[in-house]
């Protein structure tokens, strides 16, 4: 069996291998080494450095995937609940306190328009309370509407908020092995 001479990656010992060789040790520093073999060369590569390396990339992998994963949370968001912008700064969709100002507009509106309606000459029948129901079914749904908006926008900060503690984990973790 016809042998090759290459070099320890580490420390730079003559080591002797055949073509089939693909791992050994460097007898003179004990370092583990990949014996690499193309059409025109031969040369070796510490197993340690391809470990961390793909460590590495493992671990960009995964913040890459976490980014991803925060960017389409936030896409699905602001897809459902866009921001308005109508020159008073943006908002999203109205709270609580908008939903219940709401109703309280829709009782006085109808009390309003009850009281008006009911002296006029000739009445006007069903159209005051018709316009009441109206307006108090209007303001319930609001209230719906935000209820369902502050629980789903409670779940996405909670969803956002775990994958961004994963990410800086990540983040630190490799700063830290960088050292």
């Amino acid at each position: 069996m016809e042998t090759v001479s290459v070099r320890c990656n580490h420390c730079g010992a003559p080591l002797e291998v055949t073509e089939e060789t693909r791992f050994v040790t460097c007898s003179f520093c004990n370092t583990q080494l990949a014996v690499r073999h193309t059409d025109n060369s031969h040369f070796t590569e510490e197993i340690g450095n391809i470990a961390r390396s793909t460590e590495r990339m493992a671990a960009s992998l995964e913040v890459i995937k976490l980014q991803n994963e925060i960017e389409q949370l936030d896409r699905e968001y602001s897809t459902r609940f866009p921001v308005v912008d109508h020159g008073r700064g943006a908002h999203g969709p109205p709270g609580f306190l908008g939903a219940i100002l709401g109703v309280i507009f829709a009782v006085v509106f109808s009390i309003i328009v009850f009281t008006v309606f009911s002296q006029a000459p000739g009445g006007f029948g069903l159209v005051p309370p018709l316009m009441a129901s109206i307006a108090i079914i209007a303001a319930v749904s609001g209230l719906i509407k935000a209820g369902n908006h502050q629980n789903y926008r409670s779940t996405y900060e909670s969803n956002r908020n775990q994958l961004k503690l994963r990410l800086d984990s990540l983040r630190s973790q490799d700063n830290d092995a960088r050292r």
